[in-house]
């Protein structure tokens, strides 16, 4: 049964969302989720999200705010993949993953420094209005750097779709919008059109989805594998300090299933 946003208020959130919900009519794919009044279906505290899944008679919609400058770093390590996955096990699971990060954005944000860590090293400063302004210019310039840097989106499994690698401006209708709010958290929404969605959907109007936080991205990971196997002089191995760790340093993901709002 699909559900206001005025009941979801206050509520403590489950970290699988639990109800339909249908779009607002305003919803603008901006990556600034202002239509949501701040107010989500889910809070997944191991991945460190709040996430909405809705629908209205054309699209399906994810919208995302990260809890946390661990979470949206975590994003621009390898992208979050947000998939489909089919009800037949012979069809293709669909994954749309964004931001799209190759090897090239990757060393240009080692070089430069991330965004992130710059504002998490001015909030540690003692406050003044200087440090203030540096911090709303550095939140600026860096909503403006995501729609200069990241312009593609990686799909696969798409009906209909044979490029695994679109820019945020194609045809086939699939829009991304991302930013960082007022607090430097990631923000990102998405609208797939059903018409792709159709063999997933099931008798009753309902489709299952995975939500992933990738440490490497499918690109990166995919021209990985299509090299030749070399051999690597294993040194030491990884041992995660505490729960922040694990998180950073592994793919995380969970799973749910949406029932279509009418």
């Amino acid at each position: 049964m699909a559900i206001s946003l005025a009941n979801a208020y206050g509520q403590k959130l489950p970290k699988i969302q639990t109800t339909s919900v249908r779009a607002p009519q305003n919803i603008k794919i901006d990556g600034k989720i202002t239509e949501w009044n701040d107010q989500f279906q889910a809070h997944n505290t191991g991945n460190h999200i709040y996430y909405t899944v809705s629908n209205d008679d054309s699209n399906l919609y994810l919208t995302v705010r990260m809890e946390d400058l661990l979470g949206s770093r975590k994003i621009f390590k390898g992208g979050l993949s947000f998939s489909i996955l089919p009800s037949s096990k012979t069809a293709d699971k669909l994954m749309i993953t964004f931001p799209a990060i190759g090897k090239a954005i990757m060393d240009t944000e080692e070089r430069g420094g991330t965004p992130l860590l710059r504002y998490r090293a001015l909030t540690k400063a003692k406050p003044t209005a200087t440090n203030k302004a540096k911090i709303d210019s550095l939140i600026s310039s860096a909503n403006k750097a995501i729609g200069k840097t990241y312009k593609q989106i990686y799909i696969t499994g798409m009906p209909g779709i044979t490029d695994s690698l679109l820019s945020i401006y194609n045809t086939q209708e699939i829009t991304v919008g991302a930013g960082f709010d007022k607090s430097m958290n990631y923000t990102y929404e998405l609208a797939v059109p059903l018409k792709y969605l159709q063999a997933a959907i099931s008798d009753v109007k309902s489709l299952k989805y995975n939500i992933k936080l990738h440490t490497i991205s499918p690109i990166q990971m995919k021209i990985a594998l299509s090299k030749p196997p070399t051999v690597l002089t294993v040194v030491g191995s990884f041992q995660p300090g505490s729960m922040d760790d694990m998180f950073f340093y592994e793919d995380t993901d969970f799973s749910g299933e949406y029932t279509l709002a009418k």
